[in-house]
């Protein structure tokens, strides 16, 4: 079960983050990012950022983000962090797409055959 002290973390990284990207991220392709949920282990060491992009598909196989911008751009964003958030260790971030909204919408369609 998560602590409140990781879930309080959680959120306060997923506003600075989605800060970040709006404000002080030029390059094109991260600008449509848009954070959904972020998740931290327990020993604040992990933190797992969940994103969809605006105004493409939410097919994580048409996501047009590779996955190697994701990693360095999370050090940047890492490093802006460590600046901002008053933390001890500020925890290494991982970019995942949010699969949530596709799960979501198949089975509604799912339901939606059923009627």
């Amino acid at each position: 079960m998560p602590s409140l002290r990781s879930e309080k973390i959680a959120d306060e990284l997923r506003k600075e983050i989605s800060l970040i990207i709006n404000k002080e991220t030029k390059d094109p392709r991260l600008q449509n990012i848009n954070i959904t949920a972020v998740k931290v282990s327990d020993d604040i060491g992990i933190a797992t950022v969940f994103y969809t992009i605006i105004g493409e598909s939410v097919i994580k196989n048409q996501s047009s983000i590779d996955q190697k911008v994701l990693k360095k751009f999370s050090g940047m964003v890492r490093s802006k962090l460590s600046r901002t958030m008053q933390i001890r260790r500020v925890p290494v971030i991982n970019f995942r797409f949010d699969e949530s909204i596709e799960y979501s919408d198949n089975i509604e369609n799912l339901l939606n055959n059923l009627k």
